[in-house]
């Protein structure tokens, strides 16, 4: 049964600094590697800043772009999941989450869920993603890559576990809210609530990468978290400072839960694929 050593950085970032962005990823990774971990695991956009605004066209490249080389060669030696803006084959601009291995790169996950609402405006600056898609990592076993919003929408987690992954990895840039009260933000709490509920139902890893600093008027909270198959929190960063901890991942762990509690096993896919299909046709008559 698989095991393997997660290391999830908690990092800032500088907006529109690819180059300075990319030396602070290449010396995690250099630790990562000296220090034994089996991959890395950075936040949303980490290679160029989350508000990136009119910059992101000049910003995006392609997964086999020359620049990101140092990512490729470090991936000899461990799996590298990072955030970075993507310059695909017909010339959309994606906020993308990039995998790297054993040499090789190529783009995980296309954010699908684009936010507009509040302080957000990413479909200005963003094509949509259309595929959800689970992959498999020689280091990691099978995993599902979401970006931040898309975890926010159930239809996400539920079909990159039931394509097998394992371990669902989320890439946050997730700013603190404006919201009454004093303790613990909202958003946190229900960042909490949404990771906890995934993997009991999935019964499933979910490693929550989010970012800190500032950036403009956002403030990113950090707390990233692994959460374990029983939807109980195995590891977790401070908020609002930079921090990198190891996560450790055991499969044995996904069989033990699944074995005690077969909920997830039992999920009729047929008939919520059918049902689904007669709503869809309703809502094209109606």
């Amino acid at each position: 049964m698989l095991k393997a050593k997660l290391r999830i950085v908690q990092s800032d970032c500088t907006l529109a600094n690819f180059e300075e962005n990319l030396e602070r990823h290449i010396r995690s990774i250099e630790a990562a590697i000296r220090e034994g971990a089996d991959a890395i695991a950075f936040p949303e956009l980490s290679l160029t800043g989350y508000n990136v605004q009119d910059a992101a066209q000049d910003m995006a490249m392609h997964i086999e772009d020359s620049r990101l080389d140092p990512l490729r060669e470090l991936s000899r030696n461990i799996t590298i999941i990072c955030g970075g803006i993507e310059l695909s084959d017909d010339y959309g601009v994606y906020n993308s989450a990039f995998m790297f291995e054993d040499g090789a790169g190529r783009s995980v996950h296309r954010k699908i869920y684009l936010p507009t609402y509040g302080m957000f405006e990413e479909l200005r600056y963003f094509s949509a993603g259309r595929q959800i898609e689970a992959v498999t990592s020689r280091r990691l076993g099978r995993i599902g890559v979401a970006i931040c919003e898309d975890f926010w929408h159930m239809s996400v987690p539920y079909l990159l576990a039931h394509q097998g992954a394992k371990l669902l990895l989320v890439l946050m840039s997730s700013p603190l809210r404006l919201s009454p009260g004093q303790g613990i933000p909202a958003i946190v709490s229900q960042w909490q609530t949404i990771a906890s509920t995934s993997a009991f139902l999935f019964s499933c890893y979910v490693a929550c990468v989010n970012r800190v600093g500032n950036e403009d008027s956002f403030t990113y909270w950090g707390n990233s978290a692994l959460t374990a198959p029983d939807g109980s929190v195995a590891a977790n960063a401070p908020m609002f400072s930079e921090h990198s901890f190891d996560a450790a991942i055991d499969y044995s762990v996904v069989k033990r839960v699944r074995l005690q509690s077969s909920h997830f096993l039992d999920e009729d896919v047929k008939l919520f694929a059918s049902q689904l299909e007669n709503l869809l046709v309703a809502n094209r008559r109606g």
